[in-house]
């Protein structure tokens, strides 16, 4: 028996679920970027960052942004510049796979974001107890609670009974 003949079909995403799966994945894609970006920059001779960040950003390289990013970057060396773009790489990938999982309605996929987005919340706490003025920092903090709480009351939806 084929797959299509006998098996139920997929369970239709919710406007919650779509709007996680977007949510996810854009933060994945500006996470990759963000690695990529910082790679490139980590390969530049020393004092070089200045240009090569206002050329990939397309802004004069006297504008604020550029000479604050370049003066965080040059506190680091080269292997530490290098480690955080790499990280930030990884993470994009994991909010990617988050996305993908759940677009793909694995039955488990609801479980594992909630996962990583809990393990997320304290160090948003943390930023939050630092910088108590973020007002980015507490956006940020609501819209993964309301993913987890989303979540937590749909986490079964995607199972079917042959799923477990």
């Amino acid at each position: 028996m084929s797959r299509s003949e006998g098996a139920s079909p997929r369970p239709r995403l919710s406007a919650g679920f779509i709007g996680i799966i977007v949510f996810k994945c854009l933060k994945g894609a500006a996470f990759i970027l963000l690695g990529l970006a910082v790679l490139h920059i980590a390969r530049l001779a020393r004092h070089s960052e200045p240009m090569e960040i206002a050329r990939l950003l397309g802004v004069d390289q006297n504008k604020l942004v550029v000479q604050h990013l370049s003066l965080f970057l040059g506190d680091f060396t080269a292997g530490q510049v290098q480690a955080i773009g790499a990280a930030a790489f990884l993470i994009g990938l994991i909010f990617a796979t988050e996305g993908t999982f759940l677009a793909m309605r694995i039955w488990w996929a609801p479980y594992f974001t909630i996962v990583l987005t809990a393990l997320g919340i304290p160090p948003e706490l943390l930023e939050i107890f630092h910088r108590p003025a973020s007002g980015r920092r507490y956006l940020l903090l609501a819209i993964n609670l309301a993913i987890l709480i989303y979540l937590w009351k749909r986490r079964n939806e995607f199972k079917t009974p042959s799923a477990g």
